[in-house]
């Protein structure tokens, strides 16, 4: 035991070893492939420039922990464990029912027993001690043979002692190895067929000792019925207190009562023929006597005779008399006795004819055992497939439910991410709100102050009119003061801002001569200018003034706050445009969790319904077992009736032939019922996977779309300033 136990632990080693290399191996080639996926999506994601993972993943399978896995391997022997109890329970039951048998058999045989003793008949010395000398020997080989199965059934048990030791101990010792996996299925694959077949042989054995032992009861059962008749006919024959073994011996003269009673007639014959022969001669002394009358001694001789004789006649007589009794007792005796015989003769035809009926009855008993030893199988069998059927159901709904939690959780992530990606954008567009917001007050200021500067300048060359002093380009300085006396509208105001921009940018000569006038403010400036030169007062000639540097710094931060206006302007816009496509972002996101939220409900109610199921369905399978139940307490009935069990006994076969075909049928639909739930989650994943995919393709439409819009935009915005500079 010791070299096995040492040689199957290294074999585990060596398994471990292996397993954990294969183990790091597939974990290498994992991560390969992970980091090949992860590349090839990175470079799909950034094909059009935007990040396209959205971490969508199909339901996988529940991971399975290799160090939780010798609970299998403890589930198989527990089940094992369970398969052995429930067929001691069975041999339980078998013995209690051949006890019964062997109880009413025993009362059968004392009931025989006492109508032998009340009828005996006689039987002879020899013939008695030969019956006697062959039961004995009978008796011993049968002791000899029940010891010998005794001592067989004995090891038999310890046998199976062992057998249930050890498989504790691989109990405990496969909790404690709880390393690898494959090692553990390894070790199941090993030992498992072992052990059936060791406790296929012993069941054999063992019911085979139990029918040997069944054939030596039913002999030692008919050898001592055998011996208690011989035994009643010597006590009839021989005596009451007379032993067996005196007889054996031959050391007792006793005779039988049939030789005594022979003997006794004997006897009385010889007696009578005695008296007939004593009265013919006394008879003739009595005539002798009379005659000779002359001696006094033959008178006193013959008075003595007499005496004798009339002595003799009353013994003869009370001889007689008891030798009649005796003889109306014995004949009485003789009657009784063969009364008792007839009786006993009668009775022994019926009880032969009992024992008859009652071997057959037996025999339909034994071949109904065996048809209820095969219809316990079949249900035991059927029972095995139903819970294994149980175990395929659960597995498949937790393997259901898993799936569920999981693209619960994943829907509650997206939709996790999809509002904090909706709350970012709102706070990005209440910030370009407020700066949209700011840039326009800081506009009015600014044009309020342009205003006020432009209607001073106006009042300051009413009142003071300059010359018109021409500048190397060919503009004129007063443009700008006499432009700024128009009164100011809320559509010109952007005119006057880009008038501002044109006059504070001086350009070459060469420009100005090639460049057409275009716009309002040339033909405005040109007709001011014209009026200008018609005009001028001598007096205030010496009185104008060039400009200042002041004005020349304010021209230029007016330039400055325009192009940062135009600049906020287009963001302005691009910022608008972008919040309506969140906007329509945020309704198809929402739609979405509506959509998930749907779905989330579907999923409960079909948790629900699943639990359902499982319920009836474990209330079907208690069912079934006491069903299976029932059908063993109705075979244990039906073994008590004889005429009954052999009707059951011919219709069981059917019956049992039925439940197969029943069993088959049940299985054959529980399999379509599960391919069709299979075919409907096949079905469901399509379906999601198909939605996924359009919901995909609508995000890049969308983002398509808002590219393309804020790119036009912004070219809008560039054609716009670049015609500004070129205007300038």
């Amino acid at each position: 035991m010791e070299s096995t136990d040492e040689s199957l632990k290294k074999q585990f080693q060596l398994l471990q070893e292996q397993q954990q290399k294969k183990l790091l191996r597939r974990k290498q080639r994992k991560e390969e492939r992970e980091k090949s996926a992860m590349s090839a999506v990175s470079a799909s994601s950034t094909a059009f420039g935007i990040d396209d993972n959205l971490n969508l993943k199909l339901s996988e399978p529940p991971k399975i922990n290799n160090n939780y896995l010798s609970e299998e391997l403890v589930d198989l022997l527990n089940n094992q464990i369970r398969e052995l109890k429930d067929e001691n329970g069975r041999a339980y039951r078998l013995l209690s029912e051949r006890d019964f048998e062997i109880r009413n058999l025993k009362k059968k045989w004392e009931e025989e027993k006492a109508a032998m003793a009340a009828a005996g008949g006689p039987v002879t010395n020899e013939t008695a001690g030969l019956k006697i000398v062959e039961l004995s020997k009978k008796v011993r080989e049968l002791t000899a043979e029940l010891e010998s199965e005794k001592t067989k059934s004995k090891q038999l048990s310890k046998k199976c002692h062992d057998f249930q030791q050890q498989l504790s101990n691989i109990t405990t010792e496969t909790r404690t190895m709880t390393n690898s996996s494959t090692s553990l299925r390894s070790i199941q694959l090993d030992e498992k067929p072992e052990g059936e077949i060791d406790v296929k042989g012993l069941q054999e054995k063992l019911k085979q000792t139990e029918s040997k032992l069944l054939d030596f009861k039913n002999q030692c059962s008919s050898l001592k019925q055998e011996l208690n008749k011989a035994q009643k006919a010597l006590q009839d024959e021989v005596g009451d207190n007379v032993s067996v073994q005196t007889c054996l011996n031959g050391s007792s003269n006793w005779r039988g009562r049939a030789q005594q009673i022979l003997a006794l007639h004997k006897r009385v014959e010889e007696l009578k023929s005695q008296l007939e022969s004593q009265k013919v001669s006394g008879e003739g002394d009595i005539d002798d006597l009379t005659g000779d009358s002359t001696s006094a001694r033959r008178k006193t001789a013959i008075d003595k005779q007499r005496e004798q004789q009339r002595k003799t006649e009353k013994e003869r007589k009370e001889a007689q008399e008891k030798q009649t009794a005796e003889m109306k007792a014995l004949e009485e005796e003789n009657s009784s006795l063969k009364q008792k015989l007839d009786a006993s003769k009668t009775r022994n035809k019926v009880l032969s004819n009992e024992m008859k009926a009652n071997k057959q009855q037996l025999q339909t008993l034994l071949q109904k055992g065996q048809h209820d030893d095969e219809l316990i199988e079949a249900l035991m069998k059927q029972q095995t497939q139903l819970r294994q059927m149980l175990d395929d159901a659960t597995r498949a709904q937790h393997e259901v439910m898993n799936k569920n939690q999981e693209k619960l959780t994943e829907m509650a992530a997206k939709t996790q991410h999809d509002n904090n990606i909706v709350e970012q954008l709102k706070k990005i567009v209440q910030e370009k709100e407020g700066k949209v917001k700011h840039l326009e007050q800081e506009i009015h200021q600014l044009k309020l102050n342009h205003l006020h500067k432009t209607q001073m300048e106006g009042v300051d060359s009413l009142f003071y009119p300059r010359p018109i002093r021409q500048q190397p380009s060919g503009i004129p300085v007063r443009q700008q003061s006499t432009l700024s006396s128009r009164p100011s509208t809320a559509g010109n105001d952007v005119v006057e801002l880009e008038f501002t921009v044109d006059s504070a940018t001086p350009t070459p000569q060469s420009r100005l001569s090639e460049r057409p006038p275009s716009g309002k403010s040339t033909s405005v400036g040109e007709s001011q200018g014209a009026g200008d030169l018609s005009w001028v007062p001598p007096s205030r000639k010496s009185n104008s003034r060039p400009p200042s540097g002041l004005n020349n710094a304010d021209r230029q931060q007016l330039v400055d706050l325009q192009h940062q206006c135009q600049e906020h302007v287009t963001s302005a816009k691009v910022a608008e445009v972008e919040r309506e496509k969140l906007m329509e972002l945020v309704q198809v996101l929402q739609s979405r969790l509506d959509e998930a939220n749907k779905k989330y409900n579907d999923c409960q109610n079909e948790l629900i319904q699943q639990r359902r199921k499982n319920v009836q369905l474990e209330k079907q399978s208690g069912k079934a077992k006491l069903d299976g139940k029932g059908a063993g307490g109705m075979s244990a009935r039906k073994k008590s009736t004889a005429k009954s069990s052999l009707s059951a006994s011919v219709t069981s076969m059917p019956t049992s032939n039925e439940e197969e075909q029943l069993t088959t049928v049940t299985s054959v639909e529980e399999l379509q019922i599960n391919l069709e739930i299979q075919r409907d989650e096949n079905e469901a994943l399509k379906a999601a996977l198909q939605s996924t995919l359009k919901a995909k393709e609508e995000d890049l439409k969308m983002y398509n779309t808002m590219i393309e819009e804020t790119k036009k935009v912004f070219l809008q915005a560039l054609r716009q300033y670049k015609q500004n500079v070129v205007g300038t």
